[in-house]
């Protein structure tokens, strides 16, 4: 299932172009409102637009990492990126589909528990590539490790948007447990992709104790300097 979304993702990049380079009837959200599936009108700052506008951005963004994997030659990574992609676009079909909308449409864009589970179990794979964590971690670890950091925060931004779709049952669970597990996997991949392109980690150290330590240091060296002017 997954390895045909690749494909398809890869035909409708290199497939003949329908509308002309974009779709038709451009200009109709001209006036603030666009369409969700079921050709129902919202204002563009409702919950749904602002959730699809996250996943979408996400999405986007993890383009730029899948781009950087493929350059660093980590095809793993690469892969799994572009599930991840066709998975929101799976997400964001689920999102734009509401409660009233007919049953075969509903049918269609039913989010499925699996994706959540699929996650998991990449969470314990790459997870057991990486170094044991013993402290807090500062996002980093060169340009790919870093990009896929801030992939995990634009992730839990749009996490936090599909809270209120759930709350009021617009949408399933599911869209929410898989972007809440995709974080956490999006941060082990960010820690194997530090691993895997010989970066670094740095870890959290108490800002005021190294302050006061420095401090210290540095009151000691003027304390010897002046002993010995003397």
């Amino acid at each position: 299932m997954y390895r045909s979304a690749v494909v398809l993702t890869r035909f409708l990049h290199t497939g003949p172009i329908v509308f002309r380079g974009f779709k038709p009837g451009r200009g109709t959200g001209d006036k603030g409102s666009s369409s969700l599936f079921n050709n129902e009108r919202r204002w563009k700052d409702d919950e749904a637009f602002h959730a699809l506008g996250n996943t979408d951005e996400l999405s986007s963004f993890l383009g730029i990492c899948r781009e950087h994997s493929s350059e660093d030659c980590l095809e793993d990574v690469t892969e799994l990126i572009t599930r991840i992609q066709c998975i929101l676009q799976d997400l964001g079909s689920h999102v734009a589909t509401p409660p009233n909308s007919s049953k075969k449409k509903q049918e269609r864009t039913v989010f499925d528990e699996k994706f959540v589970k699929y996650v998991d179990g990449l969470i314990d794979e790459f997870g057991d590539k990486t170094p044991t964590i013993r402290q807090f971690i500062l996002p980093g670890g060169g340009p790919l490790g870093s990009h896929l950091q801030y992939a995990r925060a634009l992730c839990r931004r749009a996490e936090r948007s599909l809270v209120p779709l759930v709350r009021d049952e617009a949408i399933d669970e599911n869209a929410l447990k898989f972007l809440n597990r995709l974080s956490d996997l999006l941060f082990v991949l960010g820690r194997y992709a530090c691993l895997k392109t010989h970066n670094y980690e740095l870890s959290y150290l108490p800002p005021l104790k190294n302050v006061e330590q420095e401090a210290d240091v540095k009151a000691t060296k003027l304390i010897d300097k002046k002993k010995e002017e003397s």
